[in-house]
């Protein structure tokens, strides 16, 4: 080959593409430019809604943990008043069986014949007798050939007991005024002894 086929024709530029050259290259390094700064700029704003995001995942997770207090501190109200209520309906119900005791006492303390607080004893004891060997009573059948021997002792218990409380209200009546003047005597003695000393 020879030099000539070698050798390369020199391209000459003329001084107006030069210009236009050069003022495609600074447009095109204020276009790098632009988006340079915009990038930065998306970048930045980026950051910011990352710092956001990251904030309101804060916010979010304490206002979950908020609300799940709330719901256990809810359901524990709610046990608590659920256990508050079948407690005032068990009261409710005990004052009311309270509420008809005392209108049964009342009923039997104005049925009593005597103000005597020995005689309203002997009453209530005489009527939670009555019902305790009723309930006894009923226990037993009725074709049993115990429930003659029942009755019998039950009617023989009634008249010594009856019999019992007669002769010790009788002894008390006796004994009183014995016992207070025999308290009497004794103590008019402590005085002359003491006055002695």
């Amino acid at each position: 080959m020879s030099d000539e086929s070698l050798a390369q024709p020199e391209e000459t530029v003329t001084r107006a593409e030069l210009e236009t050259l050069r003022e495609q290259l600074k447009s095109i390094r204020a276009d790098r430019d632009r988006q340079n700064f915009e990038r930065a700029e998306i970048v930045a704003k980026a950051n910011v809604f990352a710092k956001e995001r990251d904030e309101l995942k804060e916010r979010l997770a304490a206002a979950v943990g908020e609300r799940d207090r709330l719901a256990q501190e809810k359901a524990s109200a709610s046990a608590l008043l659920q256990n508050l209520t079948r407690r005032a309906d068990e009261a409710d119900r005990r004052a009311g069986e309270a509420e008809a005791e005392v209108a049964r006492l009342r009923a039997a303390i104005d049925n009593a014949p005597a103000a005597d607080p020995l005689a309203l004893l002997g009453a209530v004891a005489t009527e939670k007798s009555k019902a305790g060997v009723a309930w006894l009573r009923s226990k037993i059948p009725a074709d049993s050939p115990a429930l003659p021997y029942f009755d019998k002792t039950v009617e023989t218990v009634t008249r010594a007991g009856c019999m019992a409380v007669k002769l010790t209200k009788e002894f008390i009546a006796w004994a009183t005024p014995r016992v207070i003047a025999l308290s009497k005597q004794g103590a008019a003695k402590v005085e002359e002894l003491l006055a002695k000393k």
